[in-house]
């Protein structure tokens, strides 16, 4: 486009050119006493002066039009510079959306060995523990201890006034739990996973549902355990999972701290939507 505009000023300068100087009149001086050729009574330094002024236009629009052929020249340089820009822009989102093994969720799986197989990774399983429930004092929560502790300085007898109890699964007639992995759960030792997801953040245990939030990822799903309401010590509540194991089948009954289905009592909870006496589900999700 702009070689084309060249073109055309260029023969639009010829033909002025051209005109002014081939139908050039010799005549006298002129009144002002400078002109000695006159072109249709007019001045030819007046002439010269619209070619200078034009001239300089043209070579202005060569300027420019040399500087559009620079650019577009330049052109396949920008792609690959921009291709290039845009490879390591996706390397970066790429890094960014990787899990990182410095940041993610940590989460106890109660009552299963292993982790979900949806990113987690197990950091290790143990055994559940905690105070004894006929104890008043004590811890109030469970733990998940790993089977191979790490001792220091010890002394043999007890010097403490805290004790940790393994615990068991309390579970009678009401025992909604599917049996995939074990046939009887009643006094039997409750295994429990911690498990690591490094692509999320966050985790949330959500009582009363079996489902997560939007965008929210499902870790598993269960029952919501804790102590024996007449019992002297509290737990917290924990998610059981689904289909529990035990850590080995036919242990002995040593109770220590022990795992009971929790069911709504209506009052000031609200009946309906719960209602009186059933077990209370749980989810356990991360985002």
């Amino acid at each position: 486009m702009m070689q084309i505009a060249n073109v055309q000023v260029a023969v639009l300068v010829g033909v002025f050119v051209s005109g002014a100087f081939g139908d050039l009149v010799k005549g006298g001086v002129s009144s002002d006493g400078l002109c000695t050729y006159t072109f249709r009574d007019v001045c030819v330094s007046q002439r010269m002066s619209d070619v200078t002024e034009l001239r300089a236009v043209v070579n202005s629009l060569q300027a420019q039009l040399t500087l559009v052929n620079k650019v577009v020249a330049a052109v396949p340089d920008l792609r690959k510079a921009l291709k290039q820009l845009n490879g390591k822009v996706d390397k970066i989102t790429d890094h960014d959306t990787q899990p990182s093994s410095a940041g993610g969720a940590v989460y106890i799986r109660w009552g299963r060995k292993i982790c979900p197989q949806n990113g987690a990774e197990l950091l290790y399983w143990g055994v559940a523990a905690g105070a004894h429930y006929s104890h008043s004092g004590g811890g109030s929560n469970y733990l998940c201890l790993p089977r191979d502790p790490e001792w220091g300085k010890t002394m043999a007898g007890f010097q403490s006034g805290g004790y940790l109890y393994g615990a068991e699964y309390e579970i009678y007639p009401n025992d909604p739990f599917s049996k995939t992995n074990a046939h009887s759960l009643l006094d039997n030792d409750v295994p429990c996973a911690v498990c690591h997801v490094a692509s999320r953040s966050l985790k949330l245990m959500i009582p009363a549902k079996l489902s997560c939030p939007p965008k929210w990822t499902k870790e598993y799903s269960g029952y919501l355990m804790a102590a024996h309401h007449s019992h002297a010590g509290r737990t917290t509540y924990v998610c059981m999972d689904n289909a529990p194991e035990v850590t080995q089948k036919g242990a002995p009954n040593k109770n220590g701290v022990l795992f009971y289905n929790t069911e709504a009592a209506c009052g000031a909870l609200p009946c309906p939507n719960y209602v009186d006496g059933w077990e209370i589900t749980c989810v356990v999700c991360s985002k």
